[in-house]
């Protein structure tokens, strides 16, 4: 592939990222000469917080989590990021505060954007500044909502918050209240319990007729859920 027809190609993939929906093809081109193809194989680390260079990565394929790790292999699962989106803003601003690990959940395609040329892309593109904290103020958002989850839900309903959580925003995306791709152990971490835990409450969930299964594609029933988890909290 010569080096026109790659600039070309991922110009069209910057193109159907949201928060670059609105620049010009010329933009496109542009910005398409400052980032890097890069892709992962699942379960390979794509980011830590002792990278020399700081990126942010416009995901282009696949689905990523975001994630705290210990030196004796415990992990914490903050969110997951699925595509088309971008991921690790934080790391764009150096700071001695700890970033989280970002880890490939499935085969990720992304384009990573380095700090130094992060001026150049939001020159070509102000929504791009717009997007970058529109995403950090929902993960904030998200940051508080775990926190009092943590604090006052017990495990059963930490669980059933995250299905109920996973499902409205593939519900609120596509019409569809289906979980795809999550393994119960993905749900415990994101839940923090165990996944003997996540287990048992998925499948109590399905005996009640309340979600239904098939391979890992979860179908939700949120009115049903909802209730649950509000009566569980009363």
């Amino acid at each position: 592939m010569d080096t026109k027809t790659s600039i070309e190609g991922t110009a069209a993939k910057l193109g159907a990222l949201p928060a670059l929906s609105g620049l010009q093809p010329e933009g496109l081109t542009a910005l398409a000469k400052i980032v890097k193809a890069e892709r992962y194989k699942k379960g390979e680390r794509i980011s830590g917080p002792d990278d020399s260079h700081a990126c942010m990565y416009l995901l282009v394929s696949g689905r990523v989590k975001m994630c705290l790790t210990a030196g004796d292999s415990r992990e914490v699962a903050l969110y997951h990021v699925e595509a088309p989106a971008h991921f690790n803003e934080p790391a764009l601003v150096r700071s001695p505060l700890r970033t989280a690990d970002a880890v490939a959940l499935t085969d990720v395609e992304v384009l990573s954007l380095s700090a130094e040329k992060l001026g150049e892309a939001i020159q070509m593109e102000p929504n791009l500044a717009l997007s970058i904290i529109s995403a950090l103020s929902l993960r904030l958002r998200q940051t508080v909502s775990r926190l009092e989850d943590m604090v006052f839900l017990n495990a059963t309903q930490r669980v059933m918050r995250i299905v109920f959580n996973a499902a409205s925003t593939e519900a609120e995306s596509t019409g569809n209240p289906v979980i795809e791709g999550m393994t119960h152990y993905d749900i415990a971490t994101l839940a923090g319990t165990s996944r003997e835990t996540a287990s048992r409450v998925i499948s109590s969930l399905a005996r009640q007729e309340v979600i239904s299964t098939q391979g890992r594609r979860i179908d939700v029933d949120l009115q049903t859920l909802s209730g649950m988890i509000q009566q569980s909290q009363m």
